[in-house]
């Protein structure tokens, strides 16, 4: 059986119209899997002895012979069948499979002899006819397959395959039609990680492929890890590169000339190649999706893979492709499209030409538009003549500057064959060194040797020696190297005022408050005269650096210090100036956008801007767990909570895998959060004390920064580890030493110690800390934490056997989180609130328990399996287990059977 994944949906759907007595066709490009689909109908179909299966396949070569598909199904009847026909219609049956006779009356008599057939078989039970590529099924087939099945609707059914040049063969207008769409990125990553390659490569693989199975598998011998940062790109295989000539070569000539457009446009568009005079070009942009050569997202088309694009264009021959850019040139909208298509028009030198690309190069940029502005760079570069040639290596400088951080490799690795083969001053080279690291994807050990030649190269120059310091810097945050990284910092800051460079001072200052804020240092004075510079400044930020501006940061430490709204309003201005950036400056801004809606209880937008940091990350090739991470916190808030732990689980793999050490503490808090809400309170400590060790190991003691502490103490709360609790609490509110933004980490631990106290049996003290938490929660904002602390005091009232007063604060919860959108918080509480989860004893002996021993307890006193008491108590199983070992250590008993005659009878739940 083909192994199928991503598709269990599609499967389901087929069944059901199956089931109904519908025919169904899959629709697809070629590779996406729709012939692996049938093999899956095909193996289950086998499984039920009452079923028989009749399979054949078009081919293109045999799309001419007569009844060639049909001699392929009648071979699969049952022998016995053919042998009860009457001699007449025997020998009709085979003149006509011979395929010497194709005329309308033998037509016509293979269906009468097919429909008898099908009628008599499909008695005894299902017929099910598989078609793959029926779009090359010979039309003499297709008649009589078609008058057979229109004939015996539900008894005889049928799935057919359509390739992308549906419109032959069988008719399949009256079949119910459905897409087989591409995989998503963690399916795809899930196939190819069978194969071998790691998440970040497969994630690679997957964009490039569009989606396509097939092509994935294909491409993955030709795309393995990123070249180092000072190589050359990779070149093609051969054996790729003639698939893909070939895919351009097999297309109709109307929609080739329709590639053509495409792939000489900048970012094409279906209304660019509209003015470009494609009349039919909405459904040629169509077809050319269904053929697998184009994916269609958010307006833009983009090739699959992006190397066909150079492909395509290499196959046009030099002098048509210089008439399409001039007609190109002409209905272009913008200064920056013009002069390109004017500049590829004609390859020759040109020195005005070159001065005025560098020109819009540079425009370009200030606009925003990294992309463009790196081409034309290179562009410039390329037209340069000899008595250019420092114009030359200062544009390809520019050229690797402006694509790097928007993660636009090929344009970044053609500059770098040309700019080391040209003579660059050693202010260029530091430029173009550190420039490379803001490439996604750069292990730390060649950022390291990149940095490291930087440095050499930057000499006696001040502010060249800064800025390679504060690169440095940058990349200890990265691994959570706080001390390092404020040490490089405030190198690059007395260097940088030196030297006068005000814009890079307050970078610097922000790389220094950043590092003192996760040490528990002063940061306020660094970030204050950040922001005060770069107000002072003229650029109002890079766009394609807004991720390490002074105003970033500081709405990073408002959000930090709960000050929600104002960080909420700040990230909402940048959002609206990054959207034509580089995608790590949108990913980075829809990620804090998601952090506050997750906090504040916005969960639906945080829900929508995760989804729209997928789709970024994609499009620009960034590290998959960035986006995992983004995709697990929305979830965790507001979506679904299984999602949010194996996007967790998959981002904690990848991040350790780029060495990436501040997004593994990130994807460890969510897994824990998400392990402790599953139940599994044991594999939830694993997780966060991880993050503890991480944080021991570097330094890091500002609990405001990761709030790891209050899950932790919840955690270990539940899993009886009482003492090592209160002394987490006590650290934690030593680290908070009661400065100004840290009511919302002290609220947290309140209701956290709240679970503590209430283990123990203090419930008026539980109670204090609850409202105190609640009040705070409320002040500022953090309403989620708000629903949480009801929660928490259901429990409290459960343990005091106020059965009413635990429900009503449930219900209160409830409520809150359905308000916020909340819907996995919703769901959980839901889940206490169900009937058969009520658990209200009067039993003394439970008094030395928690809340949820109390409750297992009682379960196993009404004879529950382990398994039935985890679904009762929504808890995993394992943790039964555990709980159950406590539970006999603090009542003295050894089983089962003495805890159940330990505890008063009650009525089963």
């Amino acid at each position: 059986m083909s192994r199928v994944m991503g598709r269990p949906d599609l499967l389901g759907e087929v069944h059901d119209l199956l089931g109904q007595g519908l025919p169904v066709a899959l629709h697809g490009p070629a590779g996406i899997g729709k012939s692996a689909l049938l093999d899956i109908l095909e193996a289950e179909a086998r499984e039920e002895p009452s079923t028989l299966v009749l399979r054949a396949s078009g081919a293109a070569a045999e799309h001419s012979l007569p009844f060639a598909a049909l001699r392929d199904l009648v071979d699969q009847l049952p022998p016995g069948l053919l042998a009860s026909l009457p001699d007449e219609a025997r020998d009709r049956l085979a003149t006509g499979l011979g395929g010497l006779d194709s005329s309308d009356e033998m037509r016509s008599s293979l269906c009468a002899v097919l429909h008898g057939l099908l009628d008599v078989v499909s008695r005894r039970g299902p017929v099910l006819v598989l078609l793959d590529d029926v779009q090359w099924l010979d039309p003499e087939s297709a008649c009589v397959l078609g008058y057979s099945r229109r004939r015996l609707p539900g008894r005889v059914r049928m799935v057919v395959a359509v390739g992308p040049d549906a419109g032959t063969g069988i008719d399949v207008t009256d079949l119910h039609a459905l897409d087989v769409p591409p995989l998503d990125a963690p399916t795809m990553i899930e196939l190819l990680g069978s194969h071998g390659l790691p998440a970040h490569v497969a994630q690679r693989v997957h964009a490039e492929s569009g989606g396509v199975p097939a092509l994935a598998l294909a491409l993955c011998g030709a795309i393995r890890e990123r070249p180092t940062l000072l190589g050359g790109p990779s070149p093609l295989p051969a054996s790729i590169e003639r698939v893909l000539r070939d895919r351009v070569a097999a297309l109709p000539d109307d929609l080739r000339e329709t590639l053509v457009h495409a792939a000489l446009l900048h970012r094409p568009t279906l209304r660019q190649l509209e003015r470009a005079g494609r009349i039919a070009a909405d459904d040629d942009v169509r077809r050319l999706v269904q053929a697998g050569v184009l994916v269609r997202t958010d307006g833009a088309l983009r090739f699959t893979p992006t190397v066909l694009r150079s492909v395509t264009a290499e196959l046009t021959p030099a002098h048509r492709r210089g008439e399409l850019h001039r007609e190109l040139a002409a209905v272009a909208t913008t200064e920056a499209e013009r002069i390109r298509h004017q500049a590829l028009a004609d390859p020759r030198p040109d020195h005005d030409l070159a001065r005025e690309l560098g020109v819009a190069a540079r425009e370009a940029a200030e606009a925003g538009g990294r992309e463009i502005a790196a081409e034309l760079y290179l562009l410039a570069a390329d037209r340069a003549p000899v008595e250019l040639a420092e114009e030359r290596v200062e544009w390809l400088a520019s050229a690797i500057e402006t694509a790097a951080p928007g993660n636009h490799v090929e344009i970044v690795q053609e500059a770098l064959a040309e700019i080391l083969e040209a003579n660059a001053s050693p202010a260029q080279t530091v430029r173009v060194r550190l420039a490379l690291p803001e490439l996604a994807g750069s292990p730390v050990t060649a950022l390291d040797e990149v940095l490291t030649a930087a440095l050499a190269d930057a000499g006696d120059d001040d502010r060249l020696v800064a800025m390679v310091l504060l690169q440095r810097s940058r990349v200890a945050l990265m691994e959570s190297r706080p001390d390092a990284a404020a040490h490089g910092a405030q190198q690059a800051v007395t260097l940088l005022d030196r030297a006068g460079d005000v814009e890079s001072s307050a970078v610097a200052l922000t790389a220094l408050a950043v590092s003192r804020r996760w040490t528990g240092g002063d940061h306020r004075g660094p970030i204050d005269r950040a922001v005060r510079l770069a107000e002072s400044g003229t650029s109002g930020g890079s766009t394609g650096f807004v991720h390490t501006s002074p105003a970033y940061m500081a709405a990073r430490f408002d959000f930090y210090d709960d000050r929600l709204d104002e960080a909420w309003a700040a990230y909402l201005a940048m959002l609206a100036q990054v959207e034509r950036g580089a995608g790590m400056d949108q990913v980075h801004v829809l990620r804090c956008l998601v952090e506050v809606g997750a906090r504040s209880g916005r969960c639906r937008e945080a829900l929508e801007y995760a989804a729209r940091a997928a789709r970024v990350g994609e499009e620009f090739a960034l590290d998959l767990h960035t986006s995992w991470f983004i995709q697990a916190l929305a979830e965790l808030a507001g979506g679904d909570l299984s999602t949010a732990r194996t996007l967790a689980e998959r981002g904690v793999l990848a991040s350790e895998e780029r060495g990436d050490t501040r997004y593994l503490q990130r994807h460890l808090l969510l897994l824990g959060q998400a392990r402790l809400r599953s139940g599994d309170a044991q594999g939830a400590r694993e997780a966060l004390t991880r993050i503890r060790s991480i944080e021991r190991a570097h330094g890091i003691g500002d609990p405001t920064v990761n709030r790891w502490q209050p899950e932790l103490v919840e955690t270990l709360v539940r899993l009886g580890q009482l003492d090592d609790a209160e002394d987490l609490v006590a650290e934690a509110r030593h680290g908070l030493d009661g400065r100004p933004g840290t009511e919302g980490v002290s609220a947290q631990l309140d209701r956290a110690e709240a679970e503590l106290l209430n283990a123990r049996g203090d419930a008026d003290g539980a109670l204090l800390l609850l409202d105190r938490a609640a009040k705070v929660f409320a002040d500022v904002g953090l309403r989620i934490e708000l629903g949480r602390a009801l929660v928490s005091r259901a429990h409290l009232e459960r343990r005091r056997r106020r059965a009413a007063a635990s429900r009503a604060a449930l219900e209160e919860a409830r409520n809150l989180f359905v308000s916020l959108h909340a819907r996995s918080w919703a769901d959980q509480v839901g889940a206490e609130l169900e009937p058969t989860r009520a658990d209200v004893s009067d039993d003394p002996a439970l008094d030395q328990l928690t809340d949820t021993e109390a409750r297992i307890a009682r379960a196993v006193a009404q004879g529950a399996s382990n398994r039935e008491i985890a679904e009762r108590v929504y808890v995993s199983v394992k943790t039964v287990e555990a709980t159950l070992t406590r539970i006999y250590r603090k009542l003295d008993v050894r089983s089962r059977t003495q805890l159940a005659a330990l505890l008063v009878p009650a009525p089963p739940e």
